[in-house]
């Protein structure tokens, strides 16, 4: 009789579950398996032994669903048997996708191998079961349930092959594809074992049960606690999978992170050096191979000192000595600035900053070095602009004052030089200041040849230098000092041109003429001036006789610019006579000034500062107007006189606006340019070539130029044959002596006769008695002037005076 048996709903759902959950989870392995190549035969016997096992728990579980109200018994044997069938199939799966073998031949071959041992695990499943009956089978649905697992098979390795790509399973999309895949391999693999029970018919054995001898396997709760066992085995692993996907998501992060990091390394510019405790290198990237010339294997394993110049050995091995001992270094997290060593043995500066890592009670150092030797010749450069001059190389003014505070400190005695080149300016105005710039190189070249290892040579500007000669008496001093002239003073060959200098050289002696460096420069550019003043090419010691003169000095020169601006210099007039009327034709301007503090001060005195500091233009055009003014208002009042004259300095005689101040000041003041004459000294008409087209302009206008002090100077006839001249003033210092010395009477006579052969006029200077008007009345003098009629007068004293001789 056949028997009919029901199936128990929850536990048939729970065998589809288990079927989805196993194909779940062996998608998941299969995924795996392809990621983690170094794993991959870990998850093939765990795929095989999941996949296998969950397939043969669902057929199990659906086994027990059934109930045909009687008892059921299994084959031990049997059992494990189906369950060893189950794993095989499982296993060609998996191994025929971790072997990559995705052509359909392959995956036909191994659907067939697989198809088959699934309905082996089923029929020899069925076979395990002992009862009180027999099982007959329908044919054509055991060929649909083999045609299912085949299907099933191929799929199933489809969707192995498809999931076994890194990737597919690890986005939401790919999870719900995983899913819907694990749904329709459980379904079909459910599917074809409920139609294989179906295929079976079961009838009842009246005899007694055939039981095979040995354990039977009672079915009490078994299908629950395989289930159950099923279940857990698969959380087990999908929580495994969870885990080793994010240790290998972190792995792989902490892979990319090393590689990033040993990319940066070996990329960095500077050089990066690991090192252990003992200093033996451990890591030496690219930039260190390029920094140092050795190239890693050359330098991992060996000890730090072989990049290390011999000064440096002994501090490294002293200092990771004192490390091991205290675990401290003063360096540590610190930029130091050391020294290398090149493999082809040259040294470099570099920049060392050093960090510690600690791991497993070891040490282990890691050194970023840099090359900076661009950095410090830049930093050289920068000192060399702030503290060198660019010129001659020398230290300049800055460097100066900061060494020679330095030598104030540490020296009881120096000696302070400040050396000027003499006629240096001629030098650039007449070859240019490129042939300047030579003779100060060279100049500079001489001065230092003359002096010893320790004494100090600096450029101060232009062409001024100052020397420092440290603990140095006087009389070295000066034998250096002399030493330096007669070296300045030889010839220079510059481009072939023989060029001639001299120097001119102050000296202050410290402590006795200061203690600061300001005030020993100070003073020995005073003594230098000094020096230059007494004719150059000399050296002079600084006394406090020189200050004094450079006070008074600008003293007056401070009142002098005053005086100008306000009207402070006077003008007096000496008159200048018929030598046999002695009648009044004229007057000489004279400058004259009476200084609110100190007094009366010489023309001698003052005149030259004018000249030296350019008030002299301003000064002579004042004096200009001024005398031409007053000649108009006497001229005005009546007074019969021929002219006013005027002295013209080298400075003012040059000055490009010169014509158009004369020419203005005639204008003003309405003087006709005939009765104004302007003198000359010798030293306008040395330069020819400025002075005749001014005088001819002026000699063009009217105005009669006289030469003043003739016989004094660089007299030469040519001034006479080649200038147009209307005058000569022979010089009171022959007049004064011509009845003392025959040369003196000699010259005079020959001036008066040459003037007369020429047509020019004389007229003598500085004639203080009637014996010396007498002999030039004599030789024919027509002209004189001096104290003998009446020295300088105000403009209130000639008024007095034209007014007696006009009622004589």
């Amino acid at each position: 009789m056949e028997v009919v048996g029901e199936y128990n709903g929850w536990l048939v759902l729970l065998s589809v579950v288990v079927s989805i959950l196993s194909s779940y989870t062996a998608l998941q392995i299969v995924n795996r398996m392809a990621s983690v190549h170094r794993t991959r035969y870990k998850w093939l016997t765990l795929g095989s032994l999941t996949f296998g096992g969950g397939i043969w728990s669902m057929h199990f579980i659906a086994m027990l669903a059934y109930d045909m109200g009687m008892p059921v018994v299994y084959d031990v044997a049997l059992v494990v048997l189906s369950i060893l069938a189950a794993v095989a199939s499982s296993f060609t799966a998996f191994f025929i996708i971790s072997k990559g073998l995705d052509k359909k031949v392959w995956r036909f071959t191994g659907a067939v191998l697989i198809a088959l041992s699934i309905v082996s695990m089923h029929y020899i499943g069925m076979d395990a079961m002992k009862m009180n009956a027999f099982i007959e089978y329908n044919p054509w649905l055991v060929a649909v349930s083999g045609g299912i697992a085949l299907a099933v098979s191929f799929v199933g390795l489809r969707l192995f092959s498809l999931y076994a790509q890194k990737g597919k399973v690890d986005d939401k999309k790919g999870q719900l594809k995983v899913w819907g895949s694990s749904i329709f391999m459980g379904m079909a693999i459910s599917g074809m074992h409920y139609t294989g029970m179906e295929s079976a018919a079961f009838y009842m054995d009246g005899s007694s049960p055939s039981l095979t001898s040995g354990p039977v396997v009672e079915p009490t709760m078994l299908g629950w606690m395989i289930a159950g066992g099923a279940l857990l085995t698969i959380g087990f692993l999908i929580v495994l999978i969870k885990f080793d996907t994010e240790m290998e998501t972190t792995n792989t992060r902490l892979d990319v992170a090393n590689q990033m990091y040993r990319s940066i390394l070996e990329s960095a510019n500077d050089a990066v050096v690991t090192a252990d405790e003992k200093g033996v290198v451990l890591a030496w990237n690219k930039s260190a191979e390029r920094t140092f010339g050795y190239m890693a294997d050359e330098m991992i394993g060996e000890p730090l000192t072989k990049v290390m110049p011999e000064q440096y050995r002994n501090a490294h091995q002293q200092g990771i000595e004192r490390f091991n001992r205290t675990k401290n270094a003063h360096v540590i997290g610190k930029s130091v600035e050391l020294e290398g060593l090149h493999k082809d043995g040259s040294t470099f500066p570099v920049e060392l900053s050093l960090s510690t890592v600690e791991d497993e009670g070891r040490t282990y150092f890691t050194g970023i070095i840099r090359d900076i030797t661009e950095r410090v010749k830049n930093e050289e450069r920068i000192r060399e602009l702030v503290y060198k001059d660019d010129l001659t190389h020398l230290p300049n003014r800055r460097a100066l004052y900061e060494h020679l505070t330095g030598f104030i400190q540490e020296h009881e005695s120096l000696a302070v030089m400040f050396l000027d080149f003499d006629r240096f300016k001629q030098i650039n105005d007449v070859y240019g200041h490129r042939m300047g710039d030579l003779l100060l190189n060279e100049g500079a070249e001489r001065v230092k040849s003359r002096l010893s290892a320790g004494d100090y040579l600096a450029r101060q500007s232009g062409d001024e230098f100052i020397i420092v000669l440290p603990d140095t008496s006087a009389k070295d001093t000066r034998k250096i000092a002399e030493s330096i002239i007669d070296e300045v003073a030889a010839s220079f060959t510059i481009e072939d041109r023989d060029l001639y200098i001299s120097g001119s050289i102050g000296i202050s002696l410290y402590p006795n003429d200061g203690t600061t460096p300001d005030l020993l420069i100070k003073r020995a550019d005073t003594s230098m001036y000094q020096a230059k003043q007494n004719g150059g090419s000399q050296y002079c010691f600084y006394t406090e006789e020189m200050d004094q003169h450079i006070t008074r000095k600008l003293q007056l020169e401070n009142g002098l610019r005053k005086a100008v601006e306000q009207e402070g210099i006077d003008v007096y007039y000496q008159p200048q006579l018929d030598v046999f009327s002695g009648k009044i034709i004229g007057f000489e301007a004279l400058a004259r000034w009476n200084h609110p503090d100190l007094g009366f001060i010489s023309p001698d005195e003052f005149i030259p500062l004018a000249e030296e500091t350019k008030l002299i233009v301003p000064l002579g055009e004042k004096i200009l107007l001024e005398a031409c003014r007053q000649f108009r208002q006497w001229m005005d009042e009546g007074h019969d006189l021929e002219r006013i004259s005027v002295n013209l300095s080298a400075i003012q005689f040059m000055d490009p606006t010169i014509i158009s101040t004369v020419e203005s000041v005639l204008r003003q003041t309405e003087v006709a340019p005939e009765h104004l004459e302007i003198e000359l000294t010798e030293s306008i008409v040395q330069d020819s070539v400025q002075a005749l087209p001014v005088m001819h302009r002026m000699k063009k206008m009217g105005i009669q130029l006289a030469l003043d002090d003739f016989g004094t100077g660089f007299s030469s006839l040519s001034y006479l044959k080649d200038f147009p001249l209307d005058t000569l003033k022979v010089d009171r210092s022959f007049i004064q002596t011509i009845h003392e010395n025959e040369k003196d009477r000699a010259v005079v006579d020959t001036v008066i006769q040459l003037a007369d052969r020429l047509g020019l006029s004389v007229i003598a200077e500085g004639v203080e008695t009637e014996a010396q008007l007498d002999y030039l009345r004599s030789r024919g003098c027509v002209e004189y002037q001096g104290y003998f009629f009446s020295k300088p007068l105000s403009k209130t004293e000639v008024s007095a005076l034209l007014t007696r001789s006009m009622a004589m």
